[in-house]
């Protein structure tokens, strides 16, 4: 009886087992392969996933990144382009200030299809990851699908098996250590299809994953090749008037060469007027080493007036509002601009040789004269301190000239002054200061100004800087 009793009770509690098993993870057959080991794998398919994410976003970052700087160049080649065409717009427009403004618009132009080149092969790039992306959610995808009918399959036999299987487990076994043991078995099968589950659920976390990356790299992938295109067409409009403004810039060439003909040729006959060109030569050549020493040391005492200069620019603001100025804050030394003669390679013998960017001239004018009556006020074309004026040159040359210091390394000098010099080093002086005026000093042909810059050692052309 008391046998009997305890088989009841160890029926019972089997019997609610069995129920547990079947209401909450029910039996199925066993899982091909491990189903521990399995969910470990797509696990870390889930982290690959994420991981994919993280590194796609980092590139679209940076594609975003090319695309605002490209949209930077795009805007510079507009206002290079802008300024060019106004230039040759304008009738006093000079053949090497033109030429140096295209010159700098065709590079931007250059760096501009550099950087479209780049941003397509990424464009191509970044549509072969987000092709893989896809391919990969379909791969998944089917995945999943199996996994989900594995499990419906697992949880249609458990269903069907779970009615019987308890009682006759129980019926069969000849003793209760048997029992125990093949309702642990239906527990562990149990646990098999928890790990199934578990699996279908983070594949299908891994697949959200997925379809975002490949929805916002589509997105982002669309605006690239649409900025592409739009700058693809922008561009080939630029070279079509970069192209039309190079063709109306061989023909200022041709007339800057045919003004710079004349200049040199009337120069050369007041030169030959004079008489004695070999000695005038000679002299003009040792004064030019003495400017390009005097350059030097003018150079080394730059850093300290730094300073004094900056405090010049500011009591300068004001005044230069009233004055025509370039965008670079130079004005013209003279009222008149009577340009005499240009700068840059010439045939007028008296110039002195000079190699610039290389290239070595055996005549080369390193200003522009301006030529506007004996006695015309001449102005600083910009604030800064003065640093040489009198005969800074003597005995090497004897003309009257100022030199001023501005920032940014550019000296201006103004030279062939009477020798009424109403400036002296140290003194800080304003944008359109009298510093003196028009005379025939040194070795000049006539009353004229001869305007010069010089950037760092280098003579440069003056109208680079002027409006």
């Amino acid at each position: 009886m008391r046998r009997r009793s305890h088989l009841a009770v160890t029926l019972v509690a089997l019997l609610t087992v069995g129920a547990s098993i079947v209401t909450t993870t029910p039996r199925g057959s066993a899982l091909a392969a491990d189903p521990q080991h399995q969910l470990a794998a797509t696990q870390a398919q889930l982290a690959d996933a994420q991981a994919t994410r993280a590194s796609l976003q980092a590139t679209l970052d940076q594609q975003r990144g090319r695309l605002a700087d490209l949209q930077t160049q795009a805007s510079y080649l507009a206002s290079a382009l802008d300024l060019a065409r106004s230039e040759l717009a304008d009738v006093t427009a000079q053949y090497d200030k033109v030429y140096s403004l295209l010159l700098q618009v065709r590079r931007q132009v250059d760096q501009i299809k550099a950087r479209l080149a780049q941003l397509n092969a990424q464009i191509a790039e970044l549509d072969a990851q987000l092709n893989r992306v896809a391919a990969e959610i379909g791969r998944r995808t089917l995945e999943l699908q199996a996994r989900e009918a594995l499990l419906q399959e697992h949880l249609r036999s458990a269903y069907a098996e779970s009615q019987t299987s308890l009682l006759e487990i129980l019926l069969s076994s000849s003793s209760l250590d048997d029992v125990t043991t093949q309702v642990s078995y239906l527990l562990t099968v149990s646990e098999q299809d928890g790990a199934l589950a578990e699996e279908i659920r983070t594949i299908r976390a891994e697949l959200d994953t997925r379809r975002q990356t490949l929805q916002e790299g589509r997105r982002v992938l669309d605006q690239a090749r649409a900025e592409a295109a739009a700058q693809e067409t922008s561009l080939r409009l630029r070279e079509g008037e970069l192209a039309q403004m190079e063709a109306q810039l061989a023909s200022l060439k041709a007339a800057a060469d045919r003004k710079r003909a004349e200049q040199e040729a009337a120069l050369n006959a007041s030169l030959q007027a004079k008489g004695d060109v070999e000695a005038q030569i000679a002299a003009v050549e040792r004064a030019a080493a003495a400017q390009a020493r005097l350059v030097t040391q003018l150079q080394n005492q730059a850093a300290s007036l730094q300073a004094q200069i900056d405090e010049a620019r500011r009591r300068a603001a004001a005044e230069a509002a009233r004055n025509q100025v370039s965008a670079s804050g130079f004005q013209w030394p003279e009222a008149g601009r009577n340009v005499t003669q240009e700068w840059g390679p010439t045939s007028f013998v008296l110039e002195p040789p000079y190699t610039y960017q290389g290239t070595y001239y055996p005549h080369f004018h390193a200003g522009i004269d301006i030529a506007d009556g004996c006695g015309t006020p001449l102005m600083a074309a910009k604030e800064g301190v003065v640093v040489a004026s009198g005969q800074p040159l003597y005995p090497f040359d004897s003309g009257f000239g100022v030199v001023i210091q501005h920032e940014g390394g550019i000296q201006t000098w103004y030279w062939h002054m009477q020798p009424r010099v109403v400036v002296s080093p140290g003194q800080i002086v304003l944008g359109g200061t009298v510093v003196g005026y028009e005379g025939s000093t040194g070795n000049s042909t006539g009353c004229h100004l001869h305007f010069a810059t010089n950037l760092n050692g280098v003579w440069e052309n003056p109208r680079n800087w002027l409006p």
